[in-house]
């Protein structure tokens, strides 16, 4: 099922985004699939589509490290992390912080 969320864009001119997403769980894994929607795409954002990856584990999910997500610009690997940390947040998943 494919829902929608508005992100604020990372930066001192924050402008809202509209994404929508959907979750699939596959044993431990989890995957955010991501699309932005919306005819407003700014340009610093290097990608439309994007994949959210996570563990599940016994009290949250520890987000896992995309390098394609993070191969773009500064302010579009920012506004990922934050997508992530919003839905995660709009979804009430506890973000496991990694230690080390």
């Amino acid at each position: 099922m494919s829902k929608s969320i508005t992100v604020s864009s990372p930066g001192e001119t924050s402008i809202p985004i509209l994404l929508s997403y959907s979750i699939e769980t596959s044993e431990n894994l989890q995957t955010i699939f991501c699309c932005i929607n919306g005819q407003h795409f700014p340009t610093w954002l290097q990608i439309k589509k994007f994949e959210l990856l996570s563990i599940k584990e016994k009290h949250g999910y520890t987000p896992l490290f995309n390098e394609i997500n993070n191969s773009k610009n500064m302010a579009t690997s920012l506004f990922i992390d934050k997508v992530y940390t919003d839905i995660m947040l709009a979804e009430k998943c506890k973000i496991l912080v990694p230690v080390g």
